[in-house]
């Protein structure tokens, strides 16, 4: 069977794809580009409604060159059967990524030992596609689950609660991606700062440091963190451990107590900025990005700018701006949705007009500087990767092979990034 695979919503939504795509691959299955692919493969996503919209709607797209879709994640497990409605083609498999993956090749006529290394097999079509990067950054999921229970999220309901793989187990895939020529390894997991490992206790910053000792491995990225889990051992991992890239994902969401409060977060806004400045203090050179939700129903015009505020005391490097929107089942749900559709506009448009500055100011400071970055893309016109900060460079075409550390020259900005040539 020829088939593709897809994903929406986080890096953990794109780590289980790329574990049913393994299982395929492994059972004998052959990737393609979409428009050739018999079997489409999306794993869906329901952190907003719009998430969950448009999950809907790009099974109906495949369902235009594909004769058959299977659709699995989150938005699947929160509401299977509205993917069933769609089209007697279309498939839903629910559960963990683990059965999912086996139920897909099962499905098949198969029974794939995903464990098998077909790593180096993956993108194996080639060319400038959505999973260019798959060649060089391997997503390491390490946790599922969440425990926090926030107002406003549904994930704990459709994921379960917090649980951890074994360290064993994870430097064992990293060993894997290593040798199959992936040298940055992405630690992911619903609530990643939850891990604990089940059989030697190890915490997230002691996988990070144990992750980066592994020959081959030349850096290690953390996908996203709760400011709560900035602790003593991650901040150390961060400041010792070279290969830890010095870049942290922390969601803020708000930065006014009220809605802090009744979005169920368990911190202050006091609180975050101190654990940000006291990771800053630790680690000068380190980039913090962040996720802010406008409109929750008790926020009002003051409260939007005490997170405006926050964006700036905490220099943000760069703001991922959600609208609320109610999610049924959610304790949120009760509070409705008082805050008007063109309001959430309105500030969803200030918030990302203020990151747009502060990205700009972030990549400005590197201006006639050296960086090293990792190259992921390469395409007729330049190549592209990050730096460790997560700041994307744009290099000529030619100048590096993919999977390369490359280090360069600042010499402009770019709209989302800096051009930079190889010193």
């Amino acid at each position: 069977m020829r088939f593709a695979v897809k994903f929406l919503g986080c890096k953990v939504s794109q780590a289980d794809v790329m574990l049913a795509r393994r299982a395929l691959l492994a059972a004998g299955h052959e990737e393609v580009p979409a428009a050739e692919a018999e079997l489409h493969v999306i794993n869906t996503c329901c952190i907003t409604r719009e998430a969950e919209a448009k999950s809907r709607q790009s099974v109906r797209r495949s369902l235009q060159t594909a004769g058959e879709v299977f659709v699995s994640g989150c938005a699947v497990n929160l509401r299977a059967g509205q993917f069933a409605a769609i089209d007697p083609a279309v498939r839903p498999f629910s559960g963990t990524a683990d059965d999912v993956a086996e139920a897909m090749a099962g499905a098949l006529g198969a029974c794939a030992d995903v464990e098998h290394d077909v790593l180096a097999r993956e993108s194996k079509h080639g060319g400038a596609n959505e999973w260019a990067g798959a060649r060089t950054r391997g997503f390491v999921k390490v946790q599922d689950g969440c425990d926090c229970h926030c107002a406003y999220c549904i994930i704990p309901t459709v994921r379960g609660g917090a649980r951890s793989r074994p360290a064993a187990a994870v430097l064992e895939e990293v060993r894997r991606r290593v040798a199959s020529g992936q040298p940055e390894m992405v630690i992911t997991g619903i609530s990643v700062g939850d891990y604990r490992d089940p059989e030697q206790g190890l915490d997230l910053g002691e996988l990070l440091a144990r992750t980066a000792r592994v020959p081959g491995v030349k850096r290690v990225r953390l996908s996203s963190v709760e400011v709560i889990h900035v602790k003593d051992s991650l901040v150390r991992a961060l400041r010792e451990e070279e290969g830890v890239c010095p870049h942290l994902h922390v969601p803020m969401q708000s930065g006014d107590d009220r809605v802090l409060a009744a979005m169920g977060r368990h911190y202050t806004a006091a609180e975050y900025r101190e654990a940000i400045d006291a990771l800053r203090a630790a680690v000068p050179h380190v980039s913090v990005t962040t996720d802010c939700i406008v409109g929750f129903p008790n926020e009002d015009r003051a409260a939007f700018e005490n997170t405006l505020a926050m964006v700036e005391a905490c220099e943000i490097s760069r703001v991922h701006t959600f609208s609320y929107s109610p999610r049924p089942g959610t304790v949120a749900e009760a509070l409705g949705d008082r805050v008007a559709p063109e309001e959430k506009k309105r500030r969803s448009r200030e918030l990302r007009g203020l990151s747009e500055v502060r990205s700009r100011h972030h990549r400005a400071a590197k201006l006639a500087g050296t960086e090293r970055v990792l190259v992921d893309k390469i395409a007729d016109t330049q190549c592209s990767g990050y730096t460790a900060d997560y700041t994307r460079c744009y290099l000529p075409a030619g100048a590096a092979d993919g999977g390369a550390l490359v280090d360069v020259a600042v010499e402009e900005l770019h709209a989302d990034g800096l051009r930079v040539t190889p010193i």
